[in-house]
């Protein structure tokens, strides 16, 4: 009888950032559910506020498992309040409730090693960064902080940190970041720490009357919002595959019968995107820039190059020889490239299985991604994947 029929159990995402944020882990978390015939039911912190309100909504959707993020108002429930439901996180706190917890985590040295390529690209006599503001910085900001001090160090340069004090007001944080950046040597390559440190080091630029790029050159890291085409973002930025970060978050909870004994499953950066902070290694045509920016964004969502041409008010062949000038390949080489990047990233850092691989990097099919990683590596996925996994 109908009535008889099983009801279908959602994973139940609790987001709290950013609404960019929240699209690319919910896209994510859907992928691998549609995998296993579930549905998924996203929840804003702002509707489960409290402990009886979480469980009116456990209640209420039965869900097979939870993905909940930590940062964010109000503050992540423990692993108790969930009771039997299993539970994933993003940034779990670093407290005795959480101990144990299981947890997707961002490769926050590969992060930092993308956006020290970016700056090391001038070739920056000197390097400065702009650090957590919190005095008693979470896990991912020390994480960025000690990975970048020892990539300076890598290259025999010293680097120059503005840090936070204890009690200072927001005023004169500006003030004094004014007057370091002020004082940075010229053409010095900054990294903030995250998009709105870069944010605040851009103002601060600017109040000290210091261009950039033509006096430093400037990188942030998270690049959620940065990415949603929403005004002039100027800053260049790592962003982060915070989709794959879904996916992973919640085929964790298909293998919770496992329990969190295995090491934290990593996700890490898809590509900076260039903004107007950094030199952009040549890219002179202001469209030249966006079509790669476009093929950055999209070359694993379909993209084809006619297709990218087709958004610009160029003709095909000038496109094509600006393109070559500017980048020293074709539009098919760079979306060939963008999307080989990411299968290597894929292959290299997660347990991703082929046919997905293919799926999220824009392959019509496993068959067609194995043809091309065979002619170009000379080697299978399995054994390429066996030699490099990190």
């Amino acid at each position: 009888m109908p009535g008889n029929e099983p009801e279908e159990r959602p994973i139940l995402y609790i987001g709290y950032w950013s609404r960019a944020l929240r699209r690319r882990r919910f896209e994510g978390i859907r992928r691998y559910a549609k995998s296993r015939g579930w549905g998924v039911v996203p929840v804003l912190s702002s509707e489960v506020p409290d402990v009886p309100s979480l469980r009116a909504v456990l209640a209420r959707h039965r869900p097979v498992g939870v993905v909940a993020e930590c940062a964010g108002s109000p503050p992540a429930f423990p692993p108790r309040a969930f009771g039997r439901v299993p539970v994933v996180y993003f940034d779990p706190p670093e407290r005795a409730a959480w101990r144990g917890a299981a947890f997707v985590a961002c490769d926050e040295a590969a992060v930092v090693r993308a956006a020290f390529l970016e700056l090391a690209a001038g070739r920056p006599p000197a390097y400065a960064m702009v650090s957590s503001l919190s005095a008693r910085p979470p896990r991912w900001a020390r994480e960025r902080d000690a990975a970048f001090r020892s990539l300076c160090a890598a290259a025999g340069k010293q680097c120059l940190v503005f840090q936070p004090k204890i009690g200072e007001t927001p005023e004169a944080r500006a003030r004094r970041l004014v007057s370091w950046v002020a004082a940075l040597p010229q053409r010095c390559a900054v990294f903030a720490i995250d998009d709105y440190r870069a944010e605040e080091a851009t103002r601060a630029f600017a109040a000290a009357r210091r261009s950039l790029p033509r006096t430093a050159t400037l990188v942030g890291a998270n690049g959620a919002d940065a990415t949603e085409g929403e005004g002039d973002f100027p800053v260049s930025t790592v962003e982060i595959d915070f989709e794959l970060s879904g996916y992973l978050a919640a085929r964790l909870l298909g293998t919770s019968g496992d329990g969190p004994s295995a090491p934290a499953p990593l996700f890490g950066p898809i590509l900076v995107r260039h903004g107007k902070t950094t030199l952009g290694h040549g890219r002179r045509e202001p469209w030249v820039l966006e079509a790669v920016e476009a093929i950055r964004r999209d070359a694993c969502n379909g993209l084809t190059a006619g297709g990218l041409i087709a958004r610009f008010p160029v003709s095909k062949r000038l496109f094509n020889l600006r393109f070559r000038e500017a980048m020293g390949h074709t539009v098919h080489d760079e979306i060939a490239q963008v999307r080989m990047e990411r299968v290597f990233s894929l292959l290299s850092d997660t347990d991703t299985p082929v046919g997905v691989v293919a799926d999220m990097c824009g392959f019509g099919s496993a068959v067609e991604l194995r043809q091309v990683f065979k002619a170009r590596t000379r080697m299978s996925m399995t054994a390429w994947r066996n030699l490099h996994r990190r």
